[in-house]
């Protein structure tokens, strides 16, 4: 049994390529629509993950948003435990997006979700 739901927006989140998906969630019926996506890869890393939703999301207009100043010391604590995480806004910030990636038992884990207006959920 597939672990992506009937109807998921595979092209707002695609599977990585050599990932399976653990879960998936999804409601279009809501504004702004949301869908999200965990999948692991055991030969990818971290990083490479984390690359390829950033390059994804941005493909579909999204911005990474800056770290900010005031949360520099709980960034650097995240990336010592070993989770990356980078958000995103498109649409003047109506429009939201957020990877996180954490290496647990020697995969790589990426939950990846986006909140957007309805119609673009593809």
């Amino acid at each position: 049994m597939s672990a992506i739901a009937a109807g998921f927006p595979s092209q707002t989140l695609p599977l990585m390529p050599g990932a399976a998906a653990l879960a998936t969630s999804f409601d279009a019926s809501a504004s702004p629509a949301v869908a999200s996506i965990v999948a692991s890869n055991s030969k990818a890393s971290a990083a490479e993950m984390l690359d390829y939703y950033t390059k994804t999301l941005t493909a579909q207009g999204f911005t990474a948003v800056p770290n900010a100043s005031a949360s520099s010391s709980a960034s650097s604590a995240i990336a010592a435990a070993g989770t990356l995480v980078r958000d995103f806004v498109r649409s003047n910030g109506s429009e939201t997006a957020a990877i996180t990636v954490v290496t647990a038992n020697g995969q790589a884990v990426a939950t990846v979700g986006v909140s957007v207006a309805p119609a673009s959920l593809k």
